[in-house]
């Protein structure tokens, strides 16, 4: 195949290319990340990356799409060509219309008419679907099922009752799930189907930021919302209105337990080890600032895998080459768990392991036994001397669904809880209407189902996402000590989100 010259593109195209190769530059600046980290993540040379951050030609058009992709500045082509906004096309096909309508073989009158969106109708029974986008196979495959088996416990408990009570009427609540595989293409997908063709208005996930930001244009174009677990602020900041981060932040969660750690173990150093993901990418930079101010002295943070890879722990060797107090693991896959953690301790590291986000403890301790004391996590929904009945009855009906308790599963089992109070507030409008169920966020309090003792549920983010567009829930931070879990400490959201 001939190979497209210099002179042979207009220099406006040219021009506009070397632009987009210097944005990429800037966001991987701002970033903090050396070309040659990019490079690696993106499986190419040093050169090869220098050559795309020229805006050279003939560097792949795929190669610049997954630069920006690993960077975290979303998909660049998902909806560049969407039918949906050309308008010239549309106008086009308007135009081919038959200026007559033709009288079909059973003497029915049919015209053509433009495909319109999925809207949601209430059937017989007043079903309300409500959607489960995310990973339900691969690496991750837990962090999206987990979300799943939580949205069908708390459909079941509510349905058991006679169903969700809203404007007089009484709803079955159905979950509708689909598995993006972790894939941004499948994500969009998803959204589609959720939204076009079920009529779903509300969709638990997904899971990572790459997920998130292929199927947030999708559920904008259609009226619908979010409630991923990213902890990328630029998902959920104006003009985005349609998510809600429905978990504690690493970059909330962190400062918290980095102080703790200092303050009851007299840790001065740290090391961090990511996948080479935006999300885990995005992530290590954040604990590398927070770190730096709280007083933190980094040892490593060059440590980066590709996760479900053949040889991940070899991330571990600049980490712990000097030895650091504590051994960061952020946006750490259910399956790379084991192999890191276990790698880390035969490596001689017997200091704490933090994870910011929640771990399954059980899984742990069964695969590697005493190798995970030390690990330090984001708990569940509430401390473990602090659960409800209800949130009891949670966990006994998610053991017989999944077969067995996850931890994680506590920090997941707000979620619909959340969305289907604020319909009940919201009112019917609210099923068809998303903008309904928006009015009603700021000021938006319940008592906390899942706790015993007194905590209110809300809807924060002023400060960090610049709109009301994360749910407030507490920070319950939790240790592996002896084969079982151990609360070390729980802060309400109006403590460490203010």
């Amino acid at each position: 195949m001939k190979r497209i010259l210099q002179a042979e593109v207009p220099h406006a195209v040219a021009d506009s290319l070397k632009k987009f190769a210097a944005d990429i530059r800037i966001a991987r600046l701002r970033r903090g990340l050396p070309a040659e980290e990019v490079a690696k993540s993106l499986g190419v040379h040093r050169t090869t990356y220098s050559r795309l951050e020229a805006g050279d030609l003939g560097v792949s058009v795929g190669l610049y799409a997954t630069a920006v992709h690993v960077l975290g500045l979303g998909l660049p082509f998902s909806d560049l060509a969407d039918p949906t906004h050309d308008a010239e096309g549309q106008a086009l096909d308007l135009a081919r219309l038959p200026k007559r309508s033709r009288i079909c073989r059973d003497g029915a009158t049919s015209v053509r008419r433009p495909r319109r969106l999925a809207t949601t109708v209430r059937s017989s029974d007043l079903d309300l679907k409500i959607g489960v986008l995310g990973t339900m196979s691969g690496p991750a495959a837990a962090w999206g099922l987990v979300s799943k088996h939580c949205a069908e416990v708390t459909a079941e408990m509510y349905n058991d009752a006679g169903g969700v009570e809203i404007s007089g009427e009484r709803y079955r609540v159905q979950i509708v799930s689909f598995d993006d595989g972790m894939q941004p293409s499948r994500a969009a997908e998803g959204a589609r189907f959720l939204t076009e063709t079920e009529g779903v208005r509300y969709i638990i996930g997904p899971n990572v930021e790459q997920t998130i930001a292929a199927a947030t244009p999708v559920v904008e174009r259609n009226r619908a919302m979010l409630f991923p677990y990213s902890f990328t602020r630029s998902l959920y900041r104006p003009p985005h209105e349609n998510a809600v981060l429905c978990q504690v932040a690493n970059y909330q969660a962190a400062p918290r337990i980095y102080q703790y750690l200092m303050q009851s173990e007299g840790v001065q150093t740290l090391s961090i080890v990511s996948p080479s993901t935006p999300e885990g990418l995005q992530q290590r930079s954040e604990l590398i600032r927070i770190a730096k101010s709280i007083g933190l002295r980094m040892i490593s943070g060059s440590g980066i895998y590709r996760s479900g890879g053949d040889d991940i722990e070899r991330a571990l060797v600049p980490a712990l080459e000097m030895m650091p107090d504590v051994l960061a693991l952020p946006n750490l896959a259910p399956q790379d768990s084991v192999r890191l953690i276990a790698r880390a301790r035969d490596m001689g590291f017997s200091g704490p392991i933090t994870t910011e986000a929640a771990q399954d403890a059980d899984f742990l301790v069964s695969a590697i036994g005493s190798l995970a004391d030390g690990i330090v996590m984001v708990g569940g929904a509430s401390p473990i001397d602090s659960r409800s009945e209800r949130m009891q009855d949670f966990m006994v009906r998610f053991t017989r669904l999944a077969g067995q308790w996850n931890d994680e599963a506590g920090t997941k089992v707000h979620a619909l809880e959340l969305i289907l109070a604020t319909l009940q507030m919201a009112g019917e409008r609210a099923l068809s209407d998303i903008r309904s169920f928006q009015a009603m966020i700021p000021d938006f309090s319940i008592e906390n189902p899942m706790m015993s003792r007194s905590s209110r549920l809300t809807y924060w983010g002023d400060r960090d996402l610049k709109q009301k567009r994360q749910i407030g829930i507490p920070l319950v931070v939790n240790s592996i000590s002896g084969g079982a879990l151990k609360n070390l400490f729980v802060e309400e959201p109006s403590e460490f989100s203010q």
